[in-house]
């Protein structure tokens, strides 16, 4: 008992000096952002650290369909660069990265991983840890981070799709028509034959 009591004045002191920037929620985070949050996830799960929401994810949680009171192609490319700075990029900023080489995606690889193994090392300590984190509220609240995520996206493509249709150029409309990967290297298929 006195290793856990040990091990949790370690992770208040831990999260005591871990800034968490609110700004983003599943933006681009450094390797060091990543493992000081795998270190602090008994935190998250006893609802002691909670990821906040930044407002501009709450007001597209409200109504992601809203249409905004100024909707002209500058107005239209503040919000979008706001919801990119908390959502991280879009799909069509994605699709034009330049392709990783190998020796990119091994390293990401080892980073995810090693950076995995100390959380779930950490995690492995909370005993009944799904119930402790039903009882302390920690679900809901990961329940409304990914509702907030999804209204987010939502309202991005929105805006976009409003920027689009007002002849906006990006960011406030998509940078070029996002063909999936399967479909753009696939020949045409033929139809069925009845």
């Amino acid at each position: 008992m006195t290793k856990f009591i040990i091990f949790l004045i370690f992770l208040f002191t831990v999260a005591g000096c871990a800034t968490k920037d609110s700004s983003s929620i599943v933006g681009e985070k450094s390797t060091q952002d990543r493992f000081g949050n795998a270190i602090i996830s008994p935190l998250n799960d006893l609802n002691i650290v909670q990821t906040a929401i930044p407002p501009v994810i709450q007001d597209a949680l409200k109504s992601p369909y809203q249409i905004p009171d100024d909707h002209s192609c500058e107005a239209l490319a503040v919000q979008i660069h706001q919801l990119d700075l908390a959502l991280g990029d879009d799909l069509d900023a994605i699709a034009l990265h330049k392709e990783k080489t190998m020796a990119e995606k091994s390293g990401e690889f080892i980073q995810d991983e090693a950076i995995g193994s100390v959380e779930r090392t950490i995690s492995g300590f909370i005993p009944f840890r799904s119930w402790i984190r039903k009882l302390t509220g920690a679900e809901r609240h990961s329940k409304e981070i990914n509702a907030a995520i999804a209204a987010g996206i939502v309202h991005r493509a929105f805006l976009k799709g409003i920027g689009q249709e007002h002849g906006c150029e990006p960011p406030a409309a998509p940078l070029k028509p996002v063909v999936p990967v399967s479909l753009a290297t696939s020949e045409e298929l033929p139809l069925p034959q009845e």
